[in-house]
């Protein structure tokens, strides 16, 4: 007998190499693509709830308005609402503030929302106090990131979208109507994610009809009287 061991030859030794590395890298693809994937899916993830709740917050906040006027740093007397071109920004009262210490102060905050073309940033900003001085500084909290532009429209009393607000027909009377609200807003947000957004809000709480309140039946047709406690303990027609 051959005592000798038979071994594997180098040409076989090079082929396992080979196919060893074929797999390797086929298998490093897929788990490289796998985890591309996985990053993306969380980026946009992350990037949807940013949204979500920057518009929660602004709409929040728009739900709040309430209908008082307020001075700037300067003194000047300001609207309850007012919308400057120049870095589209929107200035209003909302109610609501909590005080959970009881601090001496009033439930009522201003707040600004701006866009920073510089930094393409929607800003939100508050003030610790209503009517404000030269030196109080704003509460500064970045809601968007990678913002390209910024339009507001708003919805007057006739129901007609306006680019400016107070509106042009009540610009110069804001001193005898400081409280006016609009009755819808629009703001549209561009990016090169989403492309352009348009988020429609309401200010303001209507507030809602009295419990106590006399309701007044709608008149019967000819040849019929009304009759009480009918089903349900309504009211309705019947014939004479």
């Amino acid at each position: 007998m051959n005592g000798r061991t038979q071994g594997f030859t180098l040409l076989e030794l090079l082929v396992v190499l080979a196919v060893f590395g074929v797999f390797s890298a086929m298998a490093y693809g897929g788990l490289n693509y796998v985890l591309k994937a996985r990053k993306a899916i969380e980026l946009q993830l992350d990037r949807n709830a940013e949204w979500q709740k920057a518009f929660q917050r602004v709409r929040n906040d728009l739900e709040l308005a309430v209908p008082r006027a307020a001075r700037d740093g300067f003194g000047q007397p300001q609207p309850a609402f007012v919308f400057e071109q120049f870095g589209a920004r929107i200035e209003f009262t909302r109610s609501g503030w909590r005080n959970p210490l009881s601090q001496p102060r009033a439930s009522l905050e201003r707040v600004v929302y701006r866009y920073d073309d510089r930094a393409r940033e929607l800003v939100r900003e508050t003030w610790r106090v209503l009517d404000r001085a030269t030196d109080n500084e704003p509460l500064k909290l970045v809601l968007l990131g990678q913002i390209d532009d910024a339009r507001w429209r708003f919805m007057d009393q006739s129901r007609q979208w306006q680019d400016r607000w107070p509106p042009q027909a009540t610009a110069g009377t804001a001193a005898s109507a400081p409280n006016l609200l609009p009755r819808a807003i629009e703001l549209t947000l561009e990016s090169k994610d989403l492309g352009e957004t348009v988020w429609l809000l309401r200010p303001g709480i209507e507030p809602l009809a009295s419990a106590g309140a006399p309701i007044t039946p709608a008149p019967c047709p000819p040849g019929q009287v009304p009759s009480i406690g009918g089903v349900g303990g309504g009211s309705g027609c019947v014939n004479p």
